[in-house]
């Protein structure tokens, strides 16, 4: 059930989890960890698949990028109830699809 992350959104996952102290014991978490695409008209949001019956419970890390197009991107990495990732939830601010997974050297923390 679900995929596992494409080398792109990995990079990103990665990235983001280095913005707080709690990140790097999420990261040796990531090689098993799946995902599934979240229909958000193709903006690229995920939905990390877990164990039990988890629900959003907090964002950790909100940061911003630029898609290849220009429009701004906000980005959301988000926990669940027991601290394990729940999604990465990107939005492109005119609601077009992501042209392009941003790469960790465009993201700024907001």
């Amino acid at each position: 059930m679900g995929r596992a992350l494409t080398s792109p959104e990995r990079a990103l996952v990665e990235a983001l989890l280095g913005m707080f102290p709690e990140g790097a014991s999420l990261q040796a978490e990531l090689n098993d960890r799946r995902v599934e695409t979240m229909r958000d008209g193709g903006m690229g949001s995920l939905r990390f698949i877990g164990q039990g019956s988890e629900r959003f419970a907090r964002e950790v890390v909100a940061a911003h990028s630029v898609d290849e197009d220009g429009t701004p991107v906000e980005i959301s990495l988000n926990l669940d109830q027991n601290g394990e990732l729940y999604e990465l939830d990107i939005w492109k601010v005119d609601f077009s699809p992501l042209q392009r997974v941003p790469s960790p050297l465009q993201v700024k923390r907001a």
